[in-house]
């Protein structure tokens, strides 16, 4: 019995032995390129720009390393790196650090004014390349026509559009439809590289017999795949609108047709059907208001009251 006790608290002893052991070298291994990187500053601060970015590059090998370790690591390259005059590699460490952390900043009261205008410019760069950009033209007067052209241009470096949408509505309704734009042939002049042009049509959909002009609200909207907006030229609450000449272009037929209302044959469908709902009552009220007929000669009436 006793030779069993030993066996059982061998091993686990050896269990608690291998457990820490394994506990240690995880920690060792998260520390490495916190000891790594601390060099590197050590470094850095003595003007010993080669020594330092060889610890910078040994620590951000490390698995596992801090986000923030990381965007450390990143930034002491791009100094090292303006220092000995390499301006691309620079750059490229500054966007690695902003791809890890895009909404890093630096501070001004720490950083050397080089550094930081080198760095900020890199940043509005990539934020300019990020944006989608939406260039339009607001329709103030058209023709009529049946259908109305909108066209918008669009620059999208990075590929975050999705689609662009045309919501539109007749000034004060309450509800806008909405049509998707397609991107077009035609060349975006004058927008520069990775531009596109989307044209979309509003249907003329309202009836205007006997009206001179049309007011047309509308806006443009482009989503991402997640249905952001990425770009917008006017919204629902502030639209953009425009008026449309009636008496110039050509309005199509069905929007002439005089609404219901102001038919004749309407009215006088309503007149017949009034003047025989009242006729059938005064019909129905004479024959509810005649008289019994007179009793004949001779017959006695008997009324009992109750």
């Amino acid at each position: 019995m006793l030779s069993v006790a030993r066996s059982r608290s061998a091993a686990v002893s050896v269990l608690l032995i291998g457990a820490i052991l394994l506990a240690d070298a995880s920690l060792l291994a998260q520390d490495s390129s916190n000891q790594f990187l601390q060099e590197a500053k050590i470094l850095y601060d003595n003007g010993q720009y080669s020594e330092a970015m060889q610890k910078l590059q040994q620590a951000i090998k490390i698995k596992g390393t801090p986000r923030k370790d990381i965007v450390e690591i990143y930034k002491y390259m791009g100094f090292i790196y303006i220092v000995q005059g390499h301006k691309e590699n620079a750059r490229r460490a500054f966007e690695l650090l902003l791809k890890v952390d895009p909404g890093y900043e630096m501070n001004p009261l720490l950083t050397s004014p080089k550094f930081l205008n080198f760095f900020n410019k890199i940043r509005d760069d990539l934020r300019q390349k990020d944006r989608v950009i939406m260039r339009h033209t607001a329709l103030t007067e058209v023709s009529a026509a049946e259908r109305i052209e909108v066209r918008a241009y669009v620059v999208d470096l990075q590929k975050n559009l999705n689609k662009m949408m045309l919501y539109y509505r007749r000034r004060d309704d309450p509800q806008y439809s909405s049509v998707e734009m397609s991107p077009s042939k035609e060349a975006a002049v004058g927008m520069g590289q990775g531009a596109q042009t989307y044209v979309g049509f509003i249907p003329f959909l309202w009836n205007v017999y006997g009206e001179s002009e049309l007011f047309i609200d509308y806006y443009l909207a482009a989503l991402d795949s997640q249905g952001r907006w990425v770009a917008n030229s006017g919204n629902p609450k502030q639209p953009v609108t425009f008026r449309v000449n009636l008496l110039a272009g050509k309005v199509p037929e069905e929007a002439l047709k005089p609404p219901l209302t102001r038919t004749w044959w309407f009215w006088t469908l309503i007149g017949v059907g009034v003047a025989a709902v009242v006729g059938g009552g005064v019909a129905i009220g004479l024959a509810l208001q005649k008289e019994p007929a007179p009793p004949n000669t001779g017959a006695a009436v008997l009324i009992l009251r109750m």
